[in-house]
């Protein structure tokens, strides 16, 4: 598996074992976020449940780190990186509407 963050283009690129390859718009993972601030917890609705719209600092990939074998941590410029996105989930994401 070969992973780039390109961060000019705000673009997260997984070449899989298997030889797909997944791009990822720094807007759909940040809507795609799975950390409970943005998703909720315990019944409670979560913060992107209750915005239409984020500003571009929210937006933009600022980095991706490893953790584990498993997933990776996303970072984005507004400071926000709690969620952990598994390589399931990135997998399962269907491509983002243009």
């Amino acid at each position: 598996m070969a992973i780039d963050l390109a961060r000019a283009e705000n673009r997260l690129r997984i070449e899989w074992e298997d030889g797909t390859i997944s791009e990822f718009p720094g807007e759909q993972l940040r809507w795609a976020c799975p950390c409970a601030e943005c998703r909720g917890e315990m019944g409670s609705g979560g913060r992107l449940d209750r915005v239409e719209d984020l500003p571009g600092p929210e937006l933009q990939l600022q980095d991706a780190r490893l953790i584990g074998q498993y997933a990776l941590g996303l970072g984005f410029a507004s400071g926000h990186a709690t969620g952990i996105y598994t390589f399931r989930y990135l997998r399962g994401l269907l491509p983002f509407p243009a």
